[in-house]
């Protein structure tokens, strides 16, 4: 009788807990719902009727679903463990309270990063290294002790309460409700998702620990869904979950120029750094020497879209799908058309890089070309001869020349090492050669002494690697590419210092149309040629999932937006490390974000 006396009290007391239970999540759902509310006002805010009616269903969807799922992890395992219902409700509200200060946290952290939290986030937010830091963080754990109150507060009421509260009917209509709300978010965003509705799918990283449901593979499956039509609308526009871009950040201003500088622009997707040599490319190295060569330049990207962006925007690759959403144009191409100048825009690829036609160019009708019709890198510098000797003489021009060595080689699917270096070294030795009827043609018009002339590589090459193994492949080969500028009044010669595509924007916004603003208001990089600015102390090379942090010495810092990370020495094996340069990546996060609207 008395084992029968005892798992009835049991019970009892366990079915009370459960019931308590049910009402501390409600209320903490209630603080979620108000503490997370603050993301409205630190998101992209949507601009139609739908989107902000989605954001209002999500955040009570997503917040009651967190709370109660934490308390089905969590709290409902412990009534069943432990026994003593003051102890129960202490671990309780201490777990409660710790969760809520995390959530208001993260707030503050997706603030200033535009992340939420995770291991590295948090460690940059307890760093020794930065006390004042620190200290300012500590701000936000102040809060504590009045919500550890108010939990003690109310799991007091409500367990004495707890008869009268058991009678309560309409929280099951609320459970009911938050439970058709946060379905109704995952069903929403599916759609969403597969129609590209963006004001939704921007949404995507609202909230921590979201992760909302899509429906591709399965609409795929039931033929409602062109995959290829998607993939190509997705490659032009740029992701779903893009932010909305602020660029510039104030409405530039500039001293009149009294004589306008022409302008010659020529990337080549595959361009190595070691290219540059007098057995390779004997004219551009010629050329070189003749110019400033930046030899400790890096590219923005391992993708040639990504690389446009630096090269044109003086932004990381971070910001590529936001510039193809938003269709932002370059304030430095901006510039150029408000200045008259003639355009004559080249492509040995046919401008196959969305970047161009979406955003960078999208104002400008670019040439096209037809099936039957060549395009290759001898067709590009032709047509640019002839547009040379036609333009007028009366204005200024720029010219941009898009050439490819790389997509060339790999087409080849050559099967040893050897092989695809001496095809790579002949395509170099082409390429040397139509540089080399390009400076002709300038040196015959005497057309460099008024003309600034800028070559570089998009990406450089591995040889050996399939397009799956260099998606995520960040070696010095692929990202270390030459930087020459022929700049007539500046100083020629060997420069070692750290520099990257984002760099030259500010570079040719300062020195040729002498702006007023500083960089940072419509750019991440400095100018090449201001030596009284200080060196950078890392550039960025970045992807969809990577950002590669790169110091003067080769070191590379590995971290994606999950908060992995790695290190790689110069040679690019990676190396241990136990501790990541915290401020660094903060200092990295800091500016990362800069341009994003907020």
């Amino acid at each position: 009788m008395f084992w029968i006396k005892n798992g009835r009290q049991y019970r009892e007391q366990t079915s009370q807990k459960i019931s308590w239970g049910h009402w501390f999540a409600f209320f903490n759902i209630i603080w979620a719902v108000a503490i997370g509310s603050r993301y409205a006002f630190l998101i992209d805010w949507p601009h139609t009727l739908l989107g902000r009616l989605y954001f209002f269903i999500s955040i009570l969807g997503h917040f009651s679903f967190i709370a109660f799922g934490a308390y089905l992890l969590v709290l409902f395992p412990l009534s069943f463990i432990i026994k003593n219902e003051r102890t129960f409700r202490g671990v309780s509200v201490i777990i409660a309270t710790i969760a809520i200060t995390l959530l208001l946290v993260d707030t503050e952290v997706f603030s200033r990063f535009n992340l939420h939290l995770s291991s590295v986030v948090w460690n940059l937010l307890v760093n020794p290294e930065n006390g004042e830091l620190s200290r300012d963080w500590q701000i936000f754990f102040t809060p504590m002790p009045l919500m550890l109150l108010a939990q003690m507060l109310f799991s007091r009421w409500a367990w004495y309460r707890l008869r009268s509260l058991e009678r309560q009917k309409w929280i099951r209509g609320v459970g009911i409700l938050l439970t058709c709300l946060f379905i109704t978010t995952h069903l929403i965003y599916a759609w969403a998702d597969a129609y590209l509705y963006r004001p939704i799918t921007m949404q995507k990283s609202n909230f921590p620990l979201s992760y909302p449901m899509t429906a591709r593979t399965f609409l795929e499956k039931h033929g409602l869904l062109d995959k290829q039509k998607y993939e190509t609308t997705l490659d032009q526009d740029g992701r779903l979950d893009s932010p909305m871009i602020h660029y510039p950040k104030q409405a530039l201003s500039y001293n009149n120029a009294a004589n306008k500088t022409n302008l010659l622009i020529i990337t080549v997707a595959g361009l190595r750094q070691d290219a540059v040599h007098k057995e390779k490319m004997p004219v551009l190295t010629e050329f070189a020497q003749q110019a400033t060569q930046f030899t400790n330049h890096y590219t923005t990207a391992n993708s040639s879209n990504s690389a446009i962006v630096g090269l044109f925007y003086g932004l990381n690759a971070n910001y590529t799908d936001s510039l193809l959403n938003n269709k932002k144009t370059s304030v430095l191409v901006e510039k150029m058309q408000q200045e008259d100048y003639q355009f004559g825009l080249f492509s040995a690829t046919n401008f196959k890089q969305s970047i161009f036609r979406q955003a960078l160019f999208h104002q400008i009708t670019l040439p096209s070309s037809s099936n039957h019709q060549k395009i290759d890198n001898e067709s590009a510098v032709k047509n640019w001869q002839l547009w040379f000797a036609q333009k007028s003489t009366d204005k200024a021009w720029f010219s941009y020349l898009n050439l490819d060595i790389s997509g060339l080689t790999r087409q080849q699917h050559l099967p040893t090492l050897v092989q695809e270096q001496q095809f790579y070294t002949q395509q170099l030795g082409q390429l040397d050669e139509q540089l080399n009827a390009i400076l002709t043609t300038l040196k015959m018009q005497n057309a460099l002494q008024n003309t600034v002339v800028i070559i570089t590589g998009e990406q450089g090459y591995t040889f050996q690697k399939s397009e799956d193994e260099l998606f995520n492949y960040f070696a010095p080969e692929e990202i270390s590419v030459p930087m020459i500028v022929a700049w007539k009044g500046f100083n020629t010669g060997i420069e070692n210092k750290l520099t990257s595509h984002i760099d030259v924007v500010p570079t040719l916004m300062y020195n040729l149309f002498g702006v007023k603003n500083p960089n940072i208001d419509y750019t991440q990089g400095n100018n090449l040629f201001d030596h009284s600015q200080s060196l950078n102390e890392w550039v960025l090379v970045a992807n969809y999932r990577w950002n590669v942090i790169i110091t003067p010495d080769g070191t590379q810092y590995h971290i994606d937006n999950k908060g992995n990370y790695q290190k790689y020495d110069r040679a690019y094996q990676k190396v241990s490390s136990i501790r990541p340069p915290l401020g660094l990546f903060l200092d990295v996060y800091q500016r990362n974000s800069s341009f994003f609207e907020k």
